[in-house]
């Protein structure tokens, strides 16, 4: 019997063997087509179980309750702007720069951040909680609470972007549903099973996010991503990172919050609830569109790093395809929508339809904006981008205010439309100029004239 001969593997040009390269970036596609998926999954879920919540709670909170809490996180959001400082963000990047020795310091001198401007913001929310406590009908307690949750909606937050950065998928799958399935339930016993209305549920939020601040410490403490010595230069360099984007995530703010106080100021809690509860149906479309662009920004920025007019004019058709797509997807909401919250919610929150369409329409505008926001971000031209956010972001302060004045409570609605609208158009504008694209395709000539 012949020995078999012994041969070797064929080496390529790289020192590796023949096909290594290829079933390396096949393997590297596979793991990122699993991330995203997962990534995205999380993401939905952890928007949709307060969705399927809403039954629950608004057969015992009526809209006046809804609407304090709906106060109370528009009050949360705005405050993690000035404790959090976008902070996260200089972390994730830091995680390719710096040493693991390196980043354990780092991390450390970014809470020391996040702990002064919580007590900065502390400080001067005890002189001025009393008129905002007058101003909004939230206690001054849950005001100062607050400030506390954006703290602790932070520390997880770091801990999500390092399982993000790690692309370990499963554990932040795991712990981002973890965590509101622990709120659901203990919403379920404060709110149902206690009936403690509105007060219940902002019990069972602030609990389960501190809960979870310090779990996600323990895990940050766990795999050795922190050392609290205080280094003059990461604290420059993540604080360069994250004041100059202050504007951009104010202006985020501006467009889904600042609503909720203009209701409670002109109109009242219970306006409140039912904007709030409307819009919990209309941001089914924002969902849907976030978890598109998930899938589509990375597809696009492969396909931009080497693209001919050709290729070109198919992401165009594709776009136009996506928007009408997204727009008859929102009109089919608006009509589903009045039946599905009678149904859904209850009587005394049916007035809440008459939001629908207006919320779905412009979170429509808001998808219509990530296909054509992404050639910016590919080239880097942030800065032109956070001046148009922050600008539609004051002007949206005006509108908002004077759509409410003149008809009434879904005047906030159509403020959303409009602001969104703008955003979209203005970004779209800026995008031709920064990566022309061939909007009017139409007017190119054909493959076989090009060839």
């Amino acid at each position: 019997m012949k020995q078999h001969e012994m041969t070797s593997p064929a080496i390529n040009s790289t020192g590796l063997p023949v096909g290594f390269s290829a079933q390396f970036r096949s393997l590297v596609a596979r793991k990122l087509v699993r991330n995203t998926l997962v990534f995205s999954m999380a993401e939905v879920a952890n928007k949709a179980i307060p969705f399927l919540l809403l039954p629950i709670i608004t057969r015992y909170m009526g809209p006046a309750d809804y609407g304090k809490v709906a106060v109370f996180m528009a009050v949360v959001s705005v405050l993690a702007v000035f404790v959090g400082l976008n902070t996260q963000g200089a972390v994730s990047v830091a995680y390719f720069k710096l040493r693991p020795e390196e980043l354990q310091k780092y991390i450390g001198n970014v809470l020391i951040i996040l702990g002064s401007s919580t007590a900065v913001v502390l400080f001067s929310l005890l002189t001025t909680s009393r008129p905002l406590s007058a101003l909004l009908g939230i206690s001054r307690g849950w005001i100062l609470i607050a400030a506390i949750m954006a703290l602790a909606q932070f520390i997880t937050l770091i801990n999500l972007v390092l399982w993000q950065v790690e692309q370990r998928s499963t554990p932040y799958a795991i712990y981002q549903v973890s965590q509101t399935l622990f709120s659901t339930v203990l919403i379920i016993l404060l709110v149902a099973a206690l009936q403690l209305r509105s007060s219940g549920q902002l019990a069972a939020m602030a609990t389960s996010t501190i809960i979870f601040a310090v779990l996600s410490l323990f895990f940050i403490i766990r795999r050795g991503y922190l050392q609290v010595e205080i280094h003059r230069e990461y604290l420059k360099d993540a604080l360069a990172f994250g004041l100059p984007l202050i504007p951009h995530a104010l202006s985020g703010w501006m467009l889904t919050g600042v609503d909720r106080f203009y209701l409670t100021l002109l109109q009242g809690s219970a306006s409140t609830g039912l904007y709030a509860t409307g819009y919990q149906f209309g941001l089914i479309i924002g969902i849907l569109a976030a978890s598109f662009n998930r899938a589509w920004a990375p597809f696009l920025f492969s396909r931009l790093e080497s693209i001919d007019i050709q290729g070109k004019i198919k992401i165009v058709k594709t776009t136009y395809v996506y928007f009408i797509g997204i727009l008859l997807l929102a009109l089919a909401l608006s009509v589903v929508g009045p039946w599905f919250i009678s149904f859904y919610l209850g009587g005394q929150f049916r007035a809440a339809s008459q939001f629908v369409f207006w919320v779905a329409l412009g979170y429509a505008f808001d998808g219509m904006y990530y296909m054509v926001v992404n050639q910016i971000l590919y080239i880097n031209k942030t800065k032109s981008l956070a001046t148009i956010t922050f600008s539609v972001g004051l002007c949206h302060l005006i509108v908002s205010y004077a759509l409410i004045r003149l008809n009434g409570s879904v005047g906030a609605a159509q403020a959303t439309t409009f602001s969104f609208f703008l955003t979209f158009v203005l970004v779209w504008i800026l995008s031709s100029k920064v990566y022309p694209m061939p909007w009017r395709f139409w007017r190119y000539p054909s493959t076989t004239e090009a060839a």
